[in-house]
């Protein structure tokens, strides 16, 4: 492009500075950057960019433009004291009326074109804090963090608004899926209404989920205490155009699940707010102890939220027998989940459980008979998740309810071998979803959860069996009678007060008696045994007894009606011959004209 005069042919580059001294060399501008990853240079500097090559230079190639520009260092070049994603138009910040402007020479260089120059710092990417806290809500970051707040900003970032924040400062990967075990405080006061509520309205006249979620609200506890939409969705319910929902009219949209628990704690962790009611306020920290809570935490966006088991928008009372949380309708409202196989298997979990617990004992009390006292899922597992105490032994869990059982299973052989060689459980005999009603059964037989399936037939612990059965078998058998003498007793119309009182003097070493079978010690059972054997076999003679008496009674009564029939019969007959004496006498003095009797 510039060649050299034709007299200079064959000359080499060291003769060249023999004659031209450098003196021009100053006013050659140095690349400002470094040229690795740039070595084409017309890609930028070409006549028509915005950094344009001087007309002598036209038709250079980008091979000889470091033969005069020299190369300066690359700290003469800012780097980039954070990350691209999602800030890839720099003028946004950088424009020459912005925070943080560009030089006066940049003007009129295109966004494209800054990380020609610019590269993100190593050692700077993160130099811009992670934000630990979702944003929703929280869009005025100087609320906590100006000048003077509990959070001050560093001070070369005075001056700059709110929304010029999230420009540098990301929302942390964890958190923008799981939040903060903090409350988050609701950012929205329910506004008063100057007409209708825009919200409801327009709803549900949109119909479909929209007017499904509005309905479900209108019969919430939360519709009825006056909680709205702009509770957890922000926005204007007195406009009644788009803009009830536009940022201006603070609207949230819809909460993400990791914002759930924290939205609804910011009202029920306030004991203000939840005294009139008689909540606690303890739920927001017990689900953070659950397993849901905790797998919410790593981003597990699968497991249930207040949301999930309240009912959604249709929250109502606990005791309300519609509730998803009553217990009747807890177990299939927890199924929803723990039933899906597919779900579960992501983490080892049966998906039976419910199939099970309905043809237990306990499903049974609960489903068919309505017995309010049975358990449900959350009496063993926890309500919002703070496991019970000794949660991971099941004899403990099962101990809330039978104390006294518990009691006895504590003093037991059984639990003894818990420690040493893996004695059984609750669970061992009587199951764990699908607790079945305890029968005299399980002493017989080697099926499973039968005695017979640990201790072998001839051995000495199954000898103990057999007397354990043997006593409790002797005393149930007792009773029965006991009970059936007695009824018969009452149908034949005894009074038998006495026997009741005995037979219900029985009942109560019996109960002790099957509970204590759990210490597995047969003497103590046989002693209870017996005790209640003797009180029923009391009250079976004393019933039967009365029913020989009557026996005797109803002979002697009938014994007293025959000779009183007996007794009438004859008086009878003596009256007939007096009325026919009488009347011949009457019949002679007639015709003997003399009254009766006279002479």
């Amino acid at each position: 492009m510039r060649p050299v005069p034709a007299d200079h042919t064959g000359r080499t580059n060291e003769m060249c500075a023999v004659c031209h001294e450098a003196a021009n060399l100053g006013v050659i501008p140095p690349v400002p950057h470094l040229t690795e990853g740039r070595q084409a240079c017309l890609g930028c500097h070409d006549a028509g960019e915005m950094v344009p090559v001087p007309v002598d230079h036209a038709g250079r190639t980008d091979e000889m433009c470091t033969a005069c520009h020299d190369v300066l260092v690359s700290e003469a070049i800012p780097t980039i004291p954070h990350p691209l994603e999602g800030r890839e138009d720099c003028l946004v910040c950088h424009g020459s009326a912005q925070l943080r402007p560009f030089p006066a020479d940049h003007h009129g260089r295109r966004k494209e074109t800054c990380t020609v120059c610019h590269e993100v710092g190593i050692g700077n990417v993160t130099a811009a804090p992670h934000i630990p806290h979702a944003t929703t809500g929280r869009e005025d970051c100087l609320a906590c963090h100006d000048t003077g707040r509990a959070r001050p900003f560093p001070a070369d970032h005075q001056g700059r608004p709110s929304d010029s924040c999230l420009d540098c400062h990301q929302v942390g990967s964890a958190v923008a899926i799981a939040p903060s075990t903090r409350v988050i405080p609701t950012p929205i006061s329910e506004p008063q209404l100057f007409g209708e509520n825009s919200c409801v309205t327009c709803h549900l006249g949109l119909g479909g989920a929209s007017a499904q979620n509005t309905g479900d609200w209108q019969a919430s506890v939360h519709a009825a205490q006056g909680v709205g939409c702009v509770s957890c969705h922000g926005g204007d319910p007195n406009q009644a155009d788009a803009g009830a929902m536009s940022p201006a009219a603070g609207f949230l949209g819809v909460p993400s699940k990791g914002q759930i628990p924290g939205l609804c704690a910011s009202c029920h962790s306030n004991v203000e707010l939840m005294r009139p009611y008689n909540i606690p306020i303890d739920q927001f920290e017990q689900y953070w102890q659950s397993q849901h809570g905790k797998a919410l935490l790593t981003g597990d966006g699968n497991v249930a939220t207040c949301f999930d088991c309240h009912g959604g928008h249709k929250v109502l009372k606990a005791d309300d027998p519609a509730a998803t949380v009553y217990p009747t309708n807890e177990p299939a409202m927890c199924a929803r989940c723990h039933a899906d196989a597919a779900l579960m298997a992501s983490y080892s979990i049966p998906s039976d459980q419910y199939q099970l617990y309905q043809t237990s004992v306990h499903g049974a009390a609960v489903l068919q008979k309505q017995d309010l006292r049975a358990p449900t899922c959350s009496t063993c597992h926890g309500v919002h998740g703070a496991a019970p105490p000794g949660f991971t032994q099941v004899a403990t869990v099962c101990g809330q309810c039978h104390s006294a059982t518990q009691e006895y299973y504590q003093k037991g052989a059984h639990k003894a071998g818990l420690t040493g060689q893996g004695g059984p459980g609750c669970i061992t005999c009587h199951g764990q979803h699908d607790v079945a009603p305890p029968t005299l059964d399980l002493f017989q037989g080697a099926e499973e959860r039968h005695c017979g399936a640990c201790h072998a037939a001839g051995s000495p612990a199954a000898a103990q069996v057999d007397k354990i059965y043997e006593a409790l078998k002797g005393a149930d058998d007792a009773y029965t009678e006991a009970e059936a003498a007695i009824a018969q007793a009452r149908t034949a119309r005894l009074i038998v007060v006495q026997q009741e009182e005995l037979l219900q003097k029985a009942i109560t070493p019996l109960i002790e008696a099957r509970a204590s079978q759990h210490t597995v010690i047969v003497a103590d059972i046989q002693a209870k045994a017996k005790e209640s054997t003797d009180l029923s076999k009391q009250a079976q003679a004393s019933a039967q007894a009365a029913l020989k008496d009557i026996d005797t009674r109803r002979t002697g009564m009938i014994v007293a009606l025959a000779v009183i029939l007996l007794v009438a019969v004859s008086l009878i007959l003596i009256k007939r011959d007096l009325d026919r004496r009488l009347e011949a006498e009457r019949a002679r003095a007639k015709e003997d004209g003399s009254a009766p009797g006279s002479g």
